[in-house]
């Protein structure tokens, strides 16, 4: 198997993983109406640092500028959450914020030539 064939193949082990984690479970329970609140975002974080391991390093080198909130916000969206979901993830950010958040991040990407990078999470589910 080819490095461009392995790389869908981690992204889609590692949101299997995810969506079998606790943190996941609570998304699924809480955030279709209500925002997490700071403990429960720090679990989620935590987790999915854990869960999201390769995901994170492998952006973290391709894209250096990218914020840590911007990595978790990625890492959300590999999972197929919509974005009111995601919304309520981060701390009840609107979703204006969050379709800016995905414009400043595919544009980090292409000034650092991560174009694929940016296609494989947020295009290929």
């Amino acid at each position: 198997m080819e490095l461009n064939e392995l790389i869908p193949e981690m992204l889609s082990m590692e949101s299997k993983l995810f969506m079998k984690m606790d943190s996941y479970r609570l998304i699924e329970q809480k955030c279709e109406k209500k925002c997490l609140a700071p403990d429960e975002r720090q679990r989620l974080n935590e987790d999915i640092h854990y869960v999201f391991n390769w995901l994170i390093k492998t952006v973290e080198e391709a894209c250096p500028s990218l914020t840590e909130e911007d990595i978790i916000f990625c890492c959300l969206e590999k999972t197929g959450l919509n974005n009111i979901t995601i919304c309520h993830c981060m701390g009840c950010i609107s979703k204006h914020a969050v379709n800016q958040r995905k414009y400043r991040i595919k544009k980090k990407m292409h000034e650092a030539a991560c174009d694929n990078l940016f296609d494989m999470i947020f295009i290929n589910h």
